[in-house]
């Protein structure tokens, strides 16, 4: 087994066509989106964490119309998380239960993400038992400045339009967005359970 985290960030190039990313974004961008907040759950509560610049989200599973949209992009993950797991050839590690929704973010000029690692407890309502293992983030666009995703508090993922990053969610994997400076980024996130 590699005893090096940055092995297991898994970065899956030209993961959505294109003209997929644009249609998506013309159809979220009919939506109303809301701000992001944090969960603490020593404090049990949710807050913004950086007032106004935070980004604004979506989720897919609150919304039947977006929802329908993803699909082709459902399989598409499903096949790539078992690439994930594959190339790692772990005997122990076989599977999964799910996938959460998806969780689309737009950052405009200014907007970003604090360095965090993912202890999502929101994808867990009652019905849905386990914990987060695999964090994914997609890019949908790359026309923006800034916005760039950082991990390990220092290592820049070049990640592009259409690209797809898979790693655990654990402490081990901090990561945040950059501030926007340009345009408009737009992005998903989901978590394997």
């Amino acid at each position: 087994m590699n005893k090096n985290t940055e092995h297991y960030v898994f970065h899956k190039r030209n993961f959505l066509d294109k003209k997929y990313c644009d249609n998506y974004i013309k159809e979220l961008n009919r939506h109303s989106w809301e701000k992001h907040i944090w969960y603490n759950s020593r404090l049990d509560a949710t807050k913004a964490l950086s007032e106004n610049n935070e980004p604004e989200h979506i989720y897919a599973e609150e919304r039947p119309e977006i929802h329908n949209l993803l699909s082709e992009m459902i399989p598409k993950i499903q096949s790539t998380i078992l690439e994930y797991i594959e190339n790692f050839k772990l005997d122990w590690f076989t599977g999964w239960e799910g996938i959460s929704g998806m969780k689309f973010l737009r950052y405009f000029p200014d907007q970003l993400m604090l360095t965090h690692c993912d202890h999502i407890h929101s994808i867990f309502d009652g019905e849905r038992k386990g914990i987060p293992i695999l964090s994914i983030i997609g890019l949908l666009n790359d026309d923006f400045e800034g916005g760039e995703l950082i991990m390990f508090e220092d290592k820049k993922i070049d990640i592009k339009k259409g690209d797809l990053i898979i790693f655990p969610s654990n402490f081990l994997y901090p990561h945040k967005i950059t501030p926007v400076i340009k345009g408009v980024r737009y992005s998903y996130t989901s978590w394997v359970w």
